[in-house]
């Protein structure tokens, strides 16, 4: 048996014997995304599209609910099906990670859908959101997800901005509380979440969503990453999401000063940081920091984001860079090793499976909606 197989080993000596095994394209597939509509045709799962478009392994396909957002046992079907196409077809057998947009709830039929965070904030009650978050997070592994984009603790200060009612509020106790508990309750499940949005993205200038922000380092570090801090030190979360705005001028996807001094040197933050929703292809098409979308993936990567999700287009050319000497593979090596730890503590190796005859009695029911 190869050692990253043996359960009984330490994670961080799976992760190694792992990694020494990858070649430069295994790697930069565990740090992309895609979408359903990749595999997916007239409803049914297209295993030769999976075998031509992810021969290497994959990281995540995110809004995974969608998939079969009219019925749970499609969606477990589903993620049985497209794992074992990761677990037993791939070289290395790698699971694949499922993610969804589940803050309020499985975002399917089947699911318990709660009021905002906004809501959950005014009610000072972090246990409250914790047996929420429990519920949210059976529902979500019952039908495969076991990837959060949640909970969002950004400070919102301005209620101008768009996405307040997401949050839990303009505290940052009352944020931190309640994000440490949710956490504790989704992760519970085996389901990792990633706290967003890293950093500061609701204090954007007059308001406007993904605009520039203007706050000095203590403020930054003391009201803006003290929830995510709280997140990590008090419950593990395995992830956070790089914001789309900019600080200082460049965008937290590729700025070394958030994503590698902040969050890695003085937070101490191990785990993933990922991009949001086609945030490298931003650093592109509308910051224009960079000269080609290829450039986006290889800067974000330096400057410390781990993977980029929907899609990882920029990603999947990292080994040209390496090659090129334009990366270093320690840094390539550096993201892989988080995201492996990551499926590896969440169980994924051992157990990759949906247990079908279990999903309808894990959705919502009486306990849960009360």
């Amino acid at each position: 048996m190869e050692r990253y197989k043996n359960p009984s080993l330490p994670v961080s000596d799976r992760v190694d014997d792992l990694l020494g095994r990858m070649t430069l394209e295994e790697k930069a597939a565990q740090l992309c995304g895609n979408l359903a509509v990749s595999f997916m045709e007239d409803g049914k799962v297209n295993l030769d599209a999976l075998r031509e478009n992810f021969p290497d392994g994959h990281g995540r396909f995110t809004q995974f609910s969608l998939t079969g957002i009219t019925d749970p046992m499609m969606i477990a079907g589903i993620a049985n099906t497209v794992q074992r196409y990761f677990v037993e077809e791939t070289r290395l057998g790698i699971p694949v990670a499922f993610q969804s947009e589940n803050l309020c709830g499985y975002p399917g039929a089947g699911g318990t859908i709660f009021p905002s965070m906004l809501n959950m904030g005014s009610a000072w009650d972090p246990e409250l959101l914790e047996a929420v978050a429990d519920v949210i997070g059976a529902e979500s592994r019952a039908v495969g997800i076991n990837s959060a984009m949640s909970p969002v603790v950004d400070v919102s200060r301005d209620p101008r901005w768009g996405r307040t009612y997401e949050t839990f509020g303009e505290d940052p106790y009352l944020v931190s509380q309640m994000g440490i508990h949710y956490v504790r309750g989704m992760q519970r499940h085996g389901v990792g979440c990633i706290a967003k949005h890293f950093l500061g993205y609701a204090e954007s200038q007059a308001g406007l969503n993904c605009a520039a922000e203007r706050i000095g380092d203590r403020e930054l570090y003391e009201t803006f990453a003290t929830p995510f801090e709280a997140a990590d030190k008090e419950a593990g979360v395995t992830g956070m999401m790089a914001s789309y705005s900019e600080v200082d001028g460049v965008p937290v996807a590729a700025n070394p000063k958030i994503a590698r001094k902040l969050l890695r040197e003085t937070m101490g933050f191990e785990g993933m940081l990922t991009s949001d929703g086609g945030g490298v292809a931003r650093l592109y098409s509308t910051n224009k920091v960079v000269r080609s979308y290829e450039e986006a993936g290889l800067y974000a990567l330096k400057g410390g984001c781990d993977t980029e999700i929907p899609v990882g287009g920029a990603f999947a050319e990292l080994p040209r860079f390496v090659r090129e000497g334009k990366l270093p593979e320690r840094l390539l090596d550096e993201a892989v090793r988080r995201i492996l730890t990551i499926k590896f503590n969440l169980g994924l190796f051992e157990h990759p499976y949906i247990r079908l005859d279990q999903v309808e009695g894990s959705m919502s029911n009486e306990a849960s909606r009360a």
